[in-house]
């Protein structure tokens, strides 16, 4: 059985692949987490815009079913055998069921014009569009590239001085075993074990000197670590910037959607529930009673056969 974990907000994180999840931010490329913050964001907006229209078509589709069965329902009642007081009290119960939709109606404009649209302007005006790239989005990543592009170059040449370093050490260390075991063997000859020390001199110097440009790099690193960092914080600050925005927006148009959503004070209530009132109020049982009575019943004056003299 597959085991479900609890939705969080933590949760993609731990069970999608991402491969810039709980690393130093200045490392290489891991700006593109906040890169990727900012298209989830755009697309979050798409996603907002989606949902909520559909919430809005839902109800107009409602809408539109209410008033067919509406007309269907007072042609069959209208066709119907049924009379009087309760035929009536019964259209107006359908009239009055009817009005519902007008509170939906209310409702639809509501969620389209301080959901949707509000936040298919917040997309247009937040975000841009060109032809290929999200403008906003590409800024930010542009941003990160130089800020990080220097600071690329120097670690590029770190890394290479330390292989240089490290392979001149396991250099040094190799010849400084063989001239171990040059020095120990009694048959080798005076020019053997000369070239073997100066292997080691020369590997020793080279050793020396690719240690000294290794160290030499990484405090120029350090140097320009503050730098760097501020550099790059400036255009994460940025983005968190942009990102609050985004949230602030979508906090305001949740709260849009319970005030749309919210029909207590809907004018349209109070006059469903006055034609429920005024029909259900007419109704008269009695005097339904008493009209077919007095037209089917035993109110009516009944031709009673009476002895017909046939006449010539």
């Amino acid at each position: 059985m597959q085991c479900l974990l609890p939705q969080g907000q933590t949760t993609p994180e731990r069970i999608l692949s991402n491969p810039w999840y709980d690393k130093g931010f200045c490392e290489p490329n891991q700006y593109k987490a906040a890169v990727e913050r900012c298209k989830g964001g755009y697309e979050s907006c798409d996603l907002f815009i989606q949902i909520f229209s559909e919430r809005t078509r839902i109800e107009r589709e409602y809408i539109a079913a209410l008033d067919r069965w509406a007309q269907s329902s007072i042609k069959e009642i209208g066709q119907s055998k049924e009379f009087g007081k309760n035929k009536k009290t019964w259209l107006e119960c359908v009239r009055g069921s009817q009005e519902i939709g007008k509170t939906h109606e209310a409702m639809a404009e509501r969620i389209q014009k301080t959901v949707v649209d509000p936040m298919v302007s917040y997309k247009k005006d937040h975000y841009g569009k060109s032809i290929v790239h999200v403008k906003k989005i590409k800024e930010f990543e542009r941003d990160f590239e130089q800020a990080q592009k220097p600071w690329l170059k120097l670690l590029d040449k770190i890394n290479k001085m330390k292989k240089e370093y490290q392979d001149a050490h396991r250099s040094l260390k190799k010849a400084e075993t063989a001239e171990k075991i040059i020095e120990s063997d009694q048959g080798a000859e005076v020019d053997q074990k000369n070239k073997v020390k100066m292997s080691v001199s020369t590997y020793k110097k080279e050793c020396e000197a690719s240690k000294n440009k290794y160290q030499q790099l990484i405090n120029e690193m350090q140097n320009s670590r503050p730098s760097y960092e501020k550099s790059m914080k400036d255009v994460l600050d940025r983005t968190h910037a942009f990102e609050r925005k985004r949230l602030e927006k979508f906090l305001e148009l949740f709260k849009s959607l319970q005030t749309a959503m919210i029909i207590d004070k809907d004018p349209n209530l109070e006059t469903m529930s006055n034609v429920f009132k005024s029909g259900i109020d007419g109704h008269n049982i009695e005097e339904d009673i008493n009209w077919w009575n007095s037209h089917y019943g035993s109110e009516t004056n009944t031709a009673w056969p009476t002895f017909e003299v046939l006449k010539d």
